[in-house]
């Protein structure tokens, strides 16, 4: 795939203009809750150090990873991947890891992690790029075989507007993925937009719930629910814990 690019620095190649905002507070917060990791810490990933914070966080997120490796993994055939809202990149080179014939494409607006991800992750069919993905309508149309947002779909206020743009990248028969994301009953978005208010105000950053947005269950009607959290009683007893977030896929029939 070529990429037109504006320029290319430190392996991260800028699709269009850097704007400052959101990065610079969203480094700051995760920096706050000890979420910036070293170099050797994010090749690890999703694997964490038993005396890591957030182990437990992590040992979920690695049954959402490795269910949906497997998934791909069984397509058995090269595939044209995008990444959106790759942030470090561990997700996205876990895919690229599938096959050397798969071509992935991690996509985010944090140049920070973009550049550690590209450092830390070097593989010749991995390529991370700065990208607002609302400026790009036109650059993507009917690229990719797999789209994926892997836990960062409330950091886009438009959902509607983003799931449509998406729709137009994907191939024919392409998928888009939504994995480790939030999503409310309509009656309960209010409530969580209020404990959101209430964390960041806690934590110092009060601006930061101005970029967290919550989206309806009613918003991805037309998703497939390929995994659902179950929170029965028999498994709490058995300490059964998996990802408190669904697996959603939309298929390109087009």
């Amino acid at each position: 795939m070529e990429l037109n690019f504006l320029k290319k620095v430190n392996n991260v190649s800028y699709l269009n203009q850097e704007r400052g905002g959101f990065s610079s507070l969203y480094l700051k917060v995760r920096a706050h809750e000890n979420r910036i990791l070293t170099d050797n810490q994010l090749s690890q990933l999703p694997y964490v150090s038993p005396d890591n914070s957030l182990f437990k966080e992590w040992s979920l997120r690695q049954k959402s990873a490795v269910r949906f490796i497997n998934y791909l993994k069984k397509k058995n055939k090269p595939l044209k991947i995008l990444d959106l809202g790759c942030g470090n990149g561990w997700f996205t080179h876990k895919m690229a890891k599938i096959t050397p014939r798969n071509y992935v494409l991690g996509m985010d607006i944090n140049i920070s992690e973009l550049e550690q991800a590209a450092k830390v992750f070097a593989n010749d069919n991995l390529h991370f790029v700065y990208g607002d993905i609302f400026a790009l309508k036109d650059h993507f149309e009917s690229s990719f075989d797999v789209i994926t947002v892997n836990a960062a779909i409330q950091y886009f206020r438009e959902l509607s507007e983003l799931i449509l743009l998406l729709k137009s990248f994907l191939t024919n028969s392409g998928e888009l993925h939504i994995i480790d994301s939030p999503f409310y009953e309509p009656k309960a978005v209010s409530e969580a937009r209020e404990r959101t208010r209430n964390y960041y105000s806690k934590l110092g950053f009060p601006k930061m719930a101005e970029y967290y947005h919550h989206h309806s269950k009613e918003d991805v009607s037309e998703f497939e629910l390929l995994y659902f959290p179950k929170k029965s009683l028999i498994n709490r007893l058995r300490g059964v814990t998996d990802s408190p977030f669904p697996w959603l896929k939309y298929t390109n029939e087009n």
